[in-house]
């Protein structure tokens, strides 16, 4: 494993810099990007889409992505905005919202044919199912794309 730092935002070639560490295109691969692209502007997401789907045939990217604020279930909506008050206190604001069909549109556009949307609540009935103590995930918050080439 190595470190490889790249800059979605300033257009980084970030295939490139993962090649030069040893990386190889040639081969599938799974790219997990979580909790990054409210970070990015929607054009420096969509170019990151496009780059992932130049990757070998059968490779996956699994993308999380947020949901517009509103969105939110009421009970876990104040929690939200503040993280994001807070990210944008620290600098680091949030730029990006997506409902479901806008992000399978640009993985569309950029070259994913097989995109998908698994939602929050998707994710909990499979992964939370049968808890007794009312665990899950929020609905209508960070969901993800999940693509191959």
């Amino acid at each position: 494993m190595r470190f490889v730092p790249v800059d979605l935002e300033q257009g980084d070639a970030w295939l490139a810099r993962l090649a030069a560490s040893g990386f190889d295109a040639g081969w599938p691969a799974v790219v997990a990007s979580t909790g990054v692209s409210m970070y990015l502007t929607k054009e420096a997401v969509a170019s990151t889409l496009r780059a992932a789907a130049s990757l070998a045939g059968g490779s996956t990217l699994v993308m999380s992505f947020m949901l517009p604020i509103e969105r939110a279930e009421p009970a876990v909506r104040p929690g939200i905005e503040a993280a994001a008050r807070g990210a944008r206190a620290n600098g680091t604001p949030w730029l990006s919202f997506f409902e479901p069909e806008e992000i399978l549109a640009l993985a569309r556009e950029a070259g994913f044919p097989g995109a998908r949307h698994v939602s929050a609540d998707a994710l909990s009935a499979r992964y939370f199912a049968g808890r007794t103590d009312g665990l899950r995930l929020p609905s209508n918050s960070e969901e993800l794309l999940v693509a191959t080439t």
